[in-house]
C-alpha cells in the first residue's frame, strides 16, 4: 500500500520516506510522558493571542490589511473570531499518522505527549529526508503554541500524538498506526494522506475506531480527499469511509480549490489555498522546506493536506466545548453548521458533491 500525501508543493505530490531510531515501543501513553516528554511543564502564554506571523494566517482569522493586499473574500477564514481566546483545544488529544516531526520545533513546545514509528518501533519520529516536512506543516497547523514566537494553530493547547508512517506499508501495520492512536487515547486522527485503494481489513479498522474508539462516543477520523481534481465515486480511497470526515479544499475566493477531489462521500471544506498557501511550521535548520523555521503564505504548503488539519483543529475546539458529543452527533452538526458557498446549488439535505455540507464555521459550530 503505497501512501499518497496530499499537499501541492511545486504542483507536484509528495511521497513519504520513513526512518530513524531510539528505545521503546509498547510503552504506555504515561510511561512515555514520564521518560521522554516534557509536556506538563508550566508555560506562560502571552497575553495577546496575536503572533508574530498570525497576520499572514488568512484561514483563521481576517486582518484586513492583508485581506486587502491580496484580494482575499471577507469569508474565506474559519470564523474564529473571539472564540479563540476562550478555546484552544486544552484536554483534548489529536493524532497525526503523517512522514515525521520536528520534535525539537520551538512553537510545538510541549505538545507532544505521545509518539510511534512503525518503521523503526520506537518513539523517534524524526523526519530523516529533505522533503520531509510534511508532517510537521501539518502539525503546526493544528497546534501550534500560543508563545509569541511564530504561527498560531487552531487547537494551540491541544496535545499531540505523532505516528509516522512508511512510505509503502502493509495493511497491518497501518492498523498498528491506529491502534496506536487509539492506545494513547487520541480523541481525533488527522490524515493527511491517502492511497486511492484501501484494503477491507484497514476499512473496518477504521469504521470500528469511529463507533467504539473514545470511551464509545467514537474517534473523529479526518482524511484529507486529495488534490487531483477527481471524481472520488471512481476512486476506493480512506477518504470514501462514510464514517470518516472527509475534507476538500477552498481558496483565497472562498470557492472550492481547482484540485480538490469532489464526490458523494466528501463532507466538509476548510481553507487549503491556492494561490496563497497556509503560513505553518517548516523543519528547522537544513531539512526544511526553507530556510528558516517557518513556511509562509507565498512558500508552498497548500492543497488537502493542509485543509485536513484545519478541520482537526476546529474539531478539538468542539470537543473541548462538548467533550461528550458522539462521533454521530460531531457529524451532524458539521452537516448543519458549515457554511453554504459556492454557486453549485445543494440539494434538500444541503449537500453537493463540489462542497460536501459547506465550509467549515467555527463559531457556528461552536454555538
Amino acid at each position: 500500500m503505497k501512501i499518497q500525501t496530499f499537499s501541492i508543493a511545486l504542483f507536484t505530490l509528495l511521497f513519504c520516506v520513513a526512518c530513524n531510531s531510539s528505545d521503546t515501543s509498547n510503552s504506555s501513553t504515561e510511561e512515555i510522558n514520564s521518560s521522554i516528554y516534557d509536556n506538563n511543564e508550566t508555560v506562560e502564554e502571552p497575553t495577546s493571542l496575536d503572533e508574530p506571523y498570525s497576520y499572514q494566517q488568512w484561514y483563521l482569522l481576517k486582518d484586513t490589511s492583508f485581506y486587502d493586499r491580496h484580494n482575499i473574500d471577507d469569508d474565506a477564514n474559519i470564523h474564529l473570531g473571539d472564540l479563540h481566546a476562550t478555546y484552544s483545544g486544552r484536554g483534548v488529544r489529536v493524532a497525526v499518522i503523517d512522514n515525521g516531526l520536528d520534535m525539537n520545533h520551538a512553537d510545538l513546545a510541549h505538545a507532544l505527549i505521545a509518539s510511534f514509528d512503525s518503521a523503526t518501533k520506537t518513539t523517534d519520529v524524526s523526519q530523516t529526508q529533505v522533503d520531509e516536512y510534511h508532517g510537521t506543516a501539518v502539525t503546526g497547523i493544528i497546534a501550534a503554541r500560543h508563545n509569541g514566537i511564530g504561527v498560531l494553530g487552531v487547537a494551540y493547547n491541544a496535545s499531540l500524538i505523532f505516528l509516522k508512517y512508511k512510505p509503502e506499508m502493509t495493511d497491518s501495520e497501518t492498523i498498528e498506526l491506529f491502534d496506536k492512536a487509539e492506545a494513547f487515547g487520541a480523541d481525533i486522527i488527522s490524515c493527511s494522506w491517502g492511497t486511492y485503494d484501501v484494503s477491507d481489513a484497514v476499512r473496518d479498522k477504521i469504521i470500528d475506531l469511529s463507533h467504539h474508539g473514545r470511551g464509545g462516543k467514537g474517534t473523529l477520523i479526518v482524511f484529507a480527499v486529495g488534490n487531483d481534481d477527481y471524481n472520488l465515486d471512481n476512486y476506493n480511497d480512506e477518504s470514501s469511509i462514510p464514517e470518516v470526515i472527509a475534507v476538500g479544499a477552498t481558496d483565497k475566493y472562498n470557492l472550492r480549490a481547482y484540485y480538490s477531489n469532489y464526490g458523494e462521500s466528501l463532507d466538509v471544506m476548510a481553507p487549503g489555498g491556492y494561490e496563497l498557501a497556509l503560513p505553518t511550521l517548516d523543519v528547522t535548520g537544513s531539512a526544511g522546506e526553507n530556510r528558516g523555521d517557518y513556511i509562509f503564505y507565498y512558500n508552498n504548503f497548500q492543497g488537502t493536506s493542509a485543509a485536513a488539519p484545519v478541520v482537526s483543529g476546529s474539531l478539538a475546539l468542539l470537543l473541548e466545548k462538548y467533550p461528550n458529543l458522539t462521533h454521530d452527533e460531531v457529524i451532524e452538526l458539521l452537516k448543519i453548521k458549515s457554511d453554504k458557498i459556492g454557486d453549485v446549488p445543494y440539494d434538500v439535505t444541503g449537500f453537493n458533491s463540489y462542497y460536501g455540507y459547506g465550509k467549515i464555521n467555527v463559531s457556528k459550530l461552536l454555538e
